[in-house]
């Protein structure tokens, strides 16, 4: 089976690429806006080596590699771009750089910090970002560890858990014991 290549400018920066392979039947086609690395470094502000490194740990998808050039969908750049923590939320995240964290690699982190300390603003912004099945698996998961007892309690019975006794003793009760502030 063979497979023909076209690439084909579409506006300033945006590639269509066109992939035409010729077998039994009719010809197949796939039609994608696509874009180079250089456009995804652009877009994204970071390095063709952060754009690699996105590449390799599979934060990143490309589609096709055309004469040696890596070629991105643009849906996966703007998926990519809209997988980052919002500025407002910074005062929940002081001593990590916002730019670091990841929607996807980061859920535990995020929903622990948001849904302990959280206000309306950023409470809002967790159940727009996140399925409730993903909210409710990080509380059996690692909510008791995470969040104090009383703010478990609370979003087990929020969202339709029957809340169980802790069978993990939260890290911030253990300074308690000895008399430390918590």
């Amino acid at each position: 089976m063979e497979r023909q290549w076209v690439l084909k400018g579409e506006g300033e920066r945006v590639l269509k690429l066109e992939v035409k392979s010729a077998g039994e039947g009719k010809p197949a086609e796939i039609v994608r806006p696509v874009l180079t690395v250089q456009e995804v470094c652009r877009r994204l502000k970071k390095s063709r080596r952060q754009v690699y490194r996105y590449l390799k740990a599979g934060r990143l998808r490309a589609c096709a590699r055309i004469l040696g050039q890596w070629l991105f969908p643009q849906g996966e750049v703007e998926r990519f771009l809209q997988s980052k923590v919002p500025l407002s939320l910074k005062p929940y995240f002081w001593d990590v750089q916002l730019s670091n964290l990841s929607i996807d690699h980061h859920r535990d982190f995020i929903l622990g910090r948001l849904l302990e300390d959280g206000d309306r603003q950023a409470l809002q912004w967790v159940f727009r970002t996140y399925a409730r099945n993903l909210i409710l698996g990080f509380l059996r998961r690692r909510g008791t560890e995470l969040l104090s007892k009383k703010s478990w309690h609370f979003w087990s019975s929020q969202l339709g858990e029957k809340p169980k006794i802790h069978l993990k003793e939260s890290w911030r009760s253990q300074g308690r014991r000895w008399g430390g502030v918590g």
